[in-house]
């Protein structure tokens, strides 16, 4: 921009920079809250998995427990199906539909603030643009004969502020704004996979293992019961 201060360009952008800098407010404090809060819940799931799976195969269950007191969405939601492990299997998916979606929501809140204000902000910086040409180019401003070319050059110039300003607030929104969804995504992904993994190992632990059972050339192999004479 030169030499020209910001003020300055504030100022000459006309009436719209007002909702433009409220925008602005917005997003800023919307964005480092999402930033934050995915930042705080983040958590690796080969890890978890990794870590979960022997204490799970291990009937560990308080050593499991007590991994899932780690913050994270992977950890919550491990939680709530070792709290529900001995319901019957429908009224443990329930629960953990329910809570899923609770976790997922929390997650995506205020995300829809971004979408609106980075939409918010290219449409405030075009009415900006056609207000402030309009009202520059207007019929009684031009009646004493022909724009002079310097002068038509700044009213274009001044219009185009407005437009710059809200594309300044729109693209770190849509950024953002993608890249969270893109995250809620990825952990609805993996609570579904980690479900599937917790129900897995849960049968595992439950199949009833015979007595007979016995171990030949390195497999293992049941021994027949021998016939009633």
């Amino acid at each position: 921009m030169g030499d020209q201060a910001l003020h300055d360009l504030f100022d000459r952008g006309g009436p719209v920079m007002w909702p433009l800098l409220i925008a602005s407010i917005l997003a800023f404090a919307t964005i480092l809250d999402r930033v934050l809060v995915f930042a705080w819940n983040y958590q690796g799931f080969t890890s978890f998995v990794t870590a979960m799976k022997p204490l799970i195969l291990a009937r560990a269950w308080s050593k499991a427990e007590q991994l899932c007191q780690r913050r994270g969405p992977l950890a919550q939601f491990t939680l709530i199906y070792l709290e529900q492990r001995d319901q019957p299997k429908d009224i443990r998916d329930d629960v953990l539909k329910r809570e899923g979606t609770l976790i997922l929501g929390h997650l995506e809140t205020r995300l829809r603030w971004l979408a609106a204000l980075s939409q918010l902000g290219t449409l405030l910086g075009l009415l900006g643009t056609f207000y402030f040409m309009i009202y520059r180019f207007r019929p009684e401003a031009t009646v004493g004969g022909q724009v002079q070319q310097a002068e038509f050059f700044t009213a274009i110039w001044e219009s185009f502020l407005s437009t710059m300003f809200g594309l300044v607030i729109a693209i770190p929104c849509t950024t953002v704004y993608q890249l969270c969804e893109g995250r809620v995504d990825s952990v609805s992904r993996q609570l579904s996979v980690l479900a599937s993994y917790l129900d897995e190992w849960r049968r595992t632990v439950d199949r009833p293992r015979f007595p007979e059972e016995s171990r030949r050339d390195g497999k293992l192999t049941a021994i027949a019961p021998a016939e009633a004479e």
